[in-house]
């Protein structure tokens, strides 16, 4: 997790999200941080303009869960199996 002004944030990993995390450490204010984050403009380059280096992809704690990445027809064969 981040710091930002007021709360936490997460995030994937990205050039922009693991510099915050390095400052973070390094024990700079939430001010510091909220500045560098760049708030929505920077979430809107991670996110929708797909830049994480320059911008970064905010997540929810649902993040967590995910351990794998599978195909569509996997997901959908794995939750309909007990339909047949």
């Amino acid at each position: 997790m981040y710091k930002t002004w007021p709360s936490y944030y997460r995030s994937l990993p990205g050039a922009l999200a693991d510099e915050l995390v390095k400052r973070d450490a390094e024990g700079a204010t939430r001010e510091e941080l909220a500045k560098l984050q760049g708030g929505i403009r920077n979430m809107k380059v991670g996110m929708l303009d797909g830049d994480i280096d320059k911008g970064y992809i905010s997540v929810g704690t649902g993040i967590s869960l995910i351990h794998d990445i599978k195909p569509v027809s996997a997901i959908i064969d794995t939750l309909t199996a007990d339909l047949d």
